[in-house]
Order: C-alpha cells, then structure tokens, then sequence
C-alpha cells in the first residue's frame, strides 16, 4: 500500500472540503426541517407546561437550554480527546494554524470555567 505524503493530505483536504461545500446545500435544508420541528416540538410541550408564559420567553429558554447541550457535549468531547485522538493520525491533517485556534480554543474554555467558577 502507497503512504501518503503531506501533499496527499492537504490534497485529501480540499478534495473532501469540495465535496462537503457541493452537498451541504442539500444537507442544511434537511436539517433546518428537522430543527424547526424540534423546536415546535418543544415549544409547544413548554407552552402547555407554563401556558402564562409569553412566547418570546419560551423562546429563551429554548435558546438558552440549546445552549447547555452544546456545553454538556462538548465537555464529553474533551473529557475523552486524549483517548479518540491517541492513535489517529490527524496530525496529517492539521496545520500551524489550526493548532494555534486548538490553543486559543483552550485559552477560552479556560477562562470561560474560571468565571463560572467565581459566581
């Protein structure tokens, strides 16, 4: 089997960002039916728990609850990097940059926890 080279990776890169750019169309309309049902969804189960509650407060809460399910995922995805990226070969595909913004990513989660941590 031929290795690939850095080339073939960056090559690898474009080709498949070419692809993803042509189908996402197609996929951000699917998925925005699917999100705007999901959101009914649970507007209408909030609306029936809290009927006195203004639509435009249910809409925060939606949007704050979204919120925090992306905060929870994303601590589950952290907790287990070391153990999902240990073996792979990513570093194929990463650049300066991209570790650079994986710094400042962790810069930000950093400081993000620190000021919860004081309220």
């Amino acid at each position: 089997m031929e290795k690939l080279n850095g080339k073939d990776y960056e090559n690898v890169k474009n080709i498949v960002s070419i692809d993803r750019s042509i189908n996402n169309s197609l996929l951000t309309k699917k998925m925005v039916k699917l999100l705007q049902k999901s959101h009914d969804r649970e507007f209408s189960i909030i609306k029936k728990e809290y009927p006195n509650v203004n639509d435009d407060e249910i809409v925060n809460v939606l949007g704050d609850y979204r919120e925090y399910i992306n905060l929870i995922d994303s601590i589950e995805i952290f907790i287990n990097f070391p153990l999902n990226y240990m073996d792979s070969n990513i570093s194929k595909f990463l650049t300066e940059d991209d570790i650079e913004e994986l710094k400042i990513a962790i810069e930000e989660m950093t400081d993000f926890v620190e000021g919860l941590e004081e309220k």
